[in-house]
Order: structure tokens, then C-alpha cells, then sequence
């Protein structure tokens, strides 16, 4: 009778029939080929997990996957894009299943920034980074699959398209795979006697594995920098015997379906007119070869033939093979400038030579080599660019962003401004500019907001591409008060082709004999 009373007061207590601990916190990450599912391990003495997906909200009868204990993250595959899936996770054992943990999750075909994870990066970006920019564009490389919502993973570049040795195989969609490794933490691109199992050029056995933002068979574009801004990789590169044709590159290339952007202005060639400014980049190599050679290219001749970069430089003093190294490049609307591991190497500052380009520009990571093996780690990659906030199209536009009150450029100095905040002071004959990236053929105002008894004279110019010449599109000069007043600027940006960008230069001078404050200076489209 004791030993009865003694087992149901085991049963009644929980202590023989204790009910598993669901998983907690189900975190869902949708892209166009994979979800990731992630949730805590809240649970003891499990032996697995169960995971359930569909497209219907039907929960199907028979798990999906089944994994281990301790498990806290699972990959589905070959999902549909576009595409709203219900997932259901729960802990087993032996004798029961846990409360069932759900979510839903879309999958996206565009990336889009996680704030969370932009807060929480593994490693520090290099010192590089202009302050007050922010993260607009990132691979940590720390999943298991490559997100395709920011790589394509067949090379092809203005300069295959011009030779045509892989152009049919790039119409066909035939074009050899990158070969890769990630290990949640970097991905190796490599080439060996393996892989890519395709060589690229039979005649030299030289192999590409390369990631890149552009397609050309599909003309998709999976990044838009076509404001430019700093850009950071960190890489380990390496390489094993002679390779033919050995390389390893971070570079910017002009985007396709054809060679427009390649071709110079005033050249035809196969029914393609060029668009592009002589003197202007059509490509951007960060850097290549072993050495890390900086190079701008651009010549191309009459006929549509390339002839020879339009600047070069190779940093020294570091070692690259095999070594941990960060390489940044700042584009500007009217300035390239190049660093490695924080450190300004170069800048081309040139306002008579401007080589940025004012579009969207494919971005690669690549290896490349024919014998032995290539390869290049790469822990990140990091795009930052000015935050614009509202309708606002001007970098900061309240002097607040920083101490150098970059982007600005001038001899003015940070005062206090409005409600408290900073704003510029400009002594008599000082001045302050700003050149800026607007859509181009459109309507926009200037506002911005001024005190102090003495006329500043505000300017509006559309830069010519490549010369940097001015072409004024509006200006005004209006005396302030003791308190802030409000000014207004209408102006018309120039053409450019297609949806490129016009580079527009705002200007403002103390033409008085007393201090001016300015503030809070706007940017915005306009109805007029």
C-alpha cells in the first residue's frame, strides 16, 4: 500500500512524467533559395528535433527533417521565391514531443538590411570608414549557404563581352560555376585542378571562381551603389605551385547587357553606342595580382579596343600572401580614393579629373588561375554610404554627422546652430561646398535656414562629367536676421543617360561683413 501511495504521489508530482521544454525565440531569415530557422535549446534530455514546412499553412504529417539534440539552427532548401512558408519546430524524446514552436517567414529575392545584425559585427570595420557614414550593404559570410540575394556565382565582364570567347555560353546560361567553401564564419573562392570543373580559357587552362552583384545573362542587378560610398573587404590570400594567369581581385566593372558603359562617347561598335565620358572609369580594380595593384581603367580607343588604364599605383611595405588584409576604397561623387588596413594610400582628388562613375557599378570577388591553386578567404565585405533621412537627399545636411563636417568641403567651422543642435559658421568670405549625387532631368528645391544680418550667396551647379566644369542652374543671395530664416532654391538637375546620376555642386558664401550660421540645409524633389 506505501509503495502504491509513493508512485502516484511520483506521477501526481511531475517527477516521472515531466513534460519537454519547447524551443524558444524561433527566428525565420528568407532568401529566393533558402530560409534559416533559429531558436534557443530550452530543452534537456531531448533526443532531437522535428522541423515541419509548407507553403499552404498546412502542417504536414511527417516531419520535414529530423536533427540532433542541442540543435538551434536548420536550413531549408530549394524554397520557392517570392513565397510565404509556415515552419514548425519541436523537441522529442523517447516518450513525447514538446509544445510546438511556430513561425512564418517570406522569402525575399532582394536583400535588405538586418539593424540587429549591423549592430553585432564579429569584427570591427577598419578606421577607414568616414564618420558618420553608416552600413547600407554587407556579407559577413556566416551562414552556411551563399545568400543569393546578394551574389551571382558565374563570372562574365566587359571584357569577355568585347572578346566574345565565353559569349555564347553566357546567353545559354552555360558558364562555369564558381567554386567556394563557407564554414560560418568566411568563404574561400578557390580554383584548383578540380574545380571549377570547366576551365574559362581552354587555351591558357586558366579558371575564374568569382561572386559578383550583375548578371549579364539576366541583366539583375542585386546592388544599387550608385551614390558610391566606402566600400571594405578583408581577405587572406594564397596560392600553391605556378598558376597561368594568377589573380586574385576585389573590383568594380560597369554593368551590362552590353557594352554602352565600356564604349567611349561618340564609338559604335556591333550596333552599340558608348555612353561613357572619355577619361571616366569603366572599371575599378581595388586590387589584383599578388601585389595588390590599384588600377582605374578607361582608355579605349576608337575602334572599341582597350589601350591602357587611366591610373595605377601599387602601395608597398605589406605583405599580402597568406596574410589577414583590409582593403577600402571611398567613392565620392567627385573623388576615388584608396586604403589598406585603415591607412590612406592614394587619394585622386583631381576636380579637373574626376574619374567616379555616376551609376551602379557590379562589384566581384574572384579568383583566378590555370595549374596548382588560387584562392582568396574572405571574412566581409562592407558597403557604407551618407544616411539620408526623410525626402532629404543631402548628406548631412545639419553639420551634426561629424567634426570634419564631411562631406562638406570649405573653410567654415562648426557652430551652434538650431534648437540647439550644430550648424556651419561662415565669417565673412568663407565658403563651404558639397557635391552630391541627384537624379538626373528632375525638379528639386534647396532649403535651408540662415541668421545673421549679412547676404550669403547660395549656388546650385550641374558638374560636367570627368572635367568637373560648372554649369549654374540656379543661385540667390538673401541677407538673414537675428533669428534663423527660412530660404528657398528651386533648380533643375541636368541629363544624363538612362537613370544615371547627375553630379550636383551646392555652394554657399559669406558675401557680407558679419558672421552667418546656416543650417539645416535640405535637398528635396520638387513639383515645379
Amino acid at each position: 500500500m506505501k509503495r502504491l501511495f509513493y508512485l502516484l504521489f511520483l506521477t501526481s508530482t511531475g517527477l516521472q512524467a515531466q513534460d519537454l521544454s519547447a524551443p524558444a525565440n524561433l527566428r525565420l531569415t528568407g532568401t529566393r533559395s533558402w530560409i534559416r530557422a533559429d531558436w534557443e535549446d530550452k530543452t534537456s534530455n531531448e533526443t532531437g528535433y522535428h522541423l515541419y514546412w509548407s507553403d499552404n499553412n498546412h502542417k504536414p504529417a511527417t516531419p520535414n527533417a529530423t536533427l540532433p539534440a542541442n540543435s538551434t539552427r536548420f536550413y531549408i532548401q530549394q524554397v520557392k521565391g517570392n513565397t510565404r512558408y509556415h515552419v514548425w519546430v519541436e523537441a522529442f524524446d523517447a516518450r513525447q514531443h514538446s509544445k510546438t514552436l511556430t513561425g512564418t517567414v517570406l522569402t525575399n529575392t532582394r536583400w535588405s538590411l538586418d539593424s540587429a545584425e549591423a549592430r553585432r559585427l564579429d569584427i570591427a570595420s577598419s578606421p577607414a570608414v568616414p564618420e558618420g557614414m553608416a552600413l547600407f550593404w554587407h556579407d559577413e559570410f556566416n551562414d552556411s549557404l551563399l545568400d543569393r540575394n546578394k551574389w551571382h556565382t558565374t563570372y562574365y565582364s566587359n571584357i569577355d563581352f568585347l572578346k566574345k570567347d565565353n559569349l555564347e555560353a553566357m546567353r545559354n546560361g552555360t558558364l562555369p560555376e564558381a567554386a567556394y567553401t563557407l564554414n560560418g564564419r568566411t568563404i574561400n573562392i578557390f580554383t584548383n585542378d578540380s574545380l571549377p570543373v570547366k576551365v574559362y580559357y581552354p587555351s591558357s587552362g586558366r579558371k575564374i571562381s568569382s561572386i559578383q552583384t550583375y548578371d549579364w545573362r539576366t541583366n539583375e542587378n542585386l546592388l544599387d551603389n550608385s551614390r558610391g560610398g566606402y566600400f571594405e573587404v578583408r581577405v587572406k590570400r594564397s596560392f600553391t605551385g605556378k598558376p597561368q594567369g594568377l589573380n586574385t581581385a576585389f573590383w568594380f566593372d560597369s554593368p551590362g547587357p552590353d557594352l554602352k558603359y565600356y564604349l567611349q562617347e561618340g564609338t559604335t561598335l556591333d550596333g552599340v553606342s558608348g555612353v561613357r565620358p572619355k577619361g571616366q572609369v569603366f572599371e575599378i580594380d581595388v586590387f589584383e595580382n599578388i601585389d595588390a595593384q590599384f588600377v582605374l581603367h578607361g582608355h579605349v580607343d576608337e575602334k572599341g579596343q582597350f589601350v591602357h588604364n587611366l591610373n595605377t599605383h601599387i602601395a608597398k611595405g605589406f605583405e599580402h600572401k597568406d596574410q589577414w588584409v583590409t582593403h577600402g576604397i571611398l567613392w565620392t561623387p567627385n573623388s576615388i580614393k584608396h586604403y589598406i588596413n585603415g591607412q590612406l594610400i592614394k587619394a585622386y582628388t583631381d576636380k579637373h579629373q574626376i574619374y567616379s562613375p555616376n551609376h551602379a557599378m557590379n562589384v566581384f570577388l574572384g579568383s583566378y588561375g590555370g595549374g596548382g591553386s588560387v584562392s582568396m578567404e574572405v571574412d566581409y565585405i562592407r558597403g557604407y554610404q551618407w544616411p539620408l533621412e526623410g525626402n532629404n537627399e543631402l548628406p548631412n545636411p545639419g553639420f551634426d554627422a561629424n567634426t570634419n563636417l564631411l562631406p562638406w568641403e570649405g573653410n567654415g567651422t562648426l557652430a551652434t546652430g538650431r534648437n540647439g543642435s550644430h550648424g556651419l559658421l561662415l565669417k565673412p568670405g568663407q565658403e563651404m561646398e558639397q557635391y552630391v549625387y541627384l537624379n538626373n532631368d528632375a525638379n528639386y528645391q534647396l532649403t535651408y535656414w540662415q541668421q545673421g544680418d549679412s547676404p550669403l550667396h547660395a549656388a546650385v551647379a550641374n558638374m560636367k562629367l570627368v572635367t568637373g566644369e560648372l554649369q549654374q542652374a540656379a543661385a540667390q543671395t538673401q541677407s538673414g536676421k537675428n533669428n534663423f530664416t527660412r530660404q528657398q532654391l528651386y533648380f533643375q538637375t541636368g541629363k544624363e543617360y538612362g537613370r544615371n546620376m547627375k553630379t550636383v555642386r551646392i555652394y554657399f558664401k559669406n558675401t557680407g561683413q558679419q558672421d552667418i550660421i546656416l543650417d539645416d540645409v535640405t535637398i528635396s524633389k520638387s513639383g515645379k
